[in-house]
């Protein structure tokens, strides 16, 4: 019985969460591309993306300041900032993912995954606080992101697993 008790508080937390999850592992990036150029091709879009949200907040963000007219758009501005702050982390952070993935380098993209995962948890919980401003578009965009968040964590999950398969897996050739 002690070896049991003792077996069973050997087991970190990962270990116990895996064997209550199984999360898929996907070979495909949109069911067609190649996993690892698909996510390249993925993460070079989002950059693109993202710099030009980011660009047309802050000129939406200096419009507001500059013409003082209305003050619910000043209102909006606290919400636009954190947007902006969220999108130039985002920003970097995918550039990280870039590179981990031309690299091969594991723990940059376990970086990102955690990132994203985070950035996914908390989101959400902002966009709950917010749903009593939201209208029917706004929440659907918000349910769209989360989708989109967490298809690209079961990406990169893939993306890791099949990369450490790959480091453990070793060839030779006999002559």
């Amino acid at each position: 019985m002690d070896v049991k008790m003792a077996a069973t508080m050997g087991k970190t937390i990962k270990d116990k969460i895996s064997s209550y999850i199984d999360v898929p592992i996907l070979t495909r990036c949109c069911f067609c591309f190649p996993l690892r150029k698909g996510l390249i091709t993925f993460a070079y879009g989002y950059l693109i993306l993202s710099l030009v949200v980011t660009s047309v907040l802050s000129i939406y963000i200096s419009y507001i300041r500059n013409s003082q007219k209305d003050i619910e758009d000043i209102s909006e501005l606290p919400n636009l900032i954190v947007d902006i702050t969220e999108l130039v982390l985002e920003f970097v952070l995918t550039i990280v993912l870039i590179v981990a993935l031309h690299m091969k380098h594991l723990m940059l993209m376990k970086l990102y995954l955690y990132f994203q995962i985070a950035l996914s948890i908390i989101g959400f919980i902002y966009s709950l606080a917010v749903l009593i401003k939201e209208t029917g578009d706004e929440l659907f965009l918000i349910l769209f992101e989360l989708m989109i968040n967490v298809y690209v964590i079961l990406l990169i999950w893939s993306m890791i697993v099949k990369t450490q398969r790959d480091d453990t897996v070793t060839y030779t050739r006999e002559a």
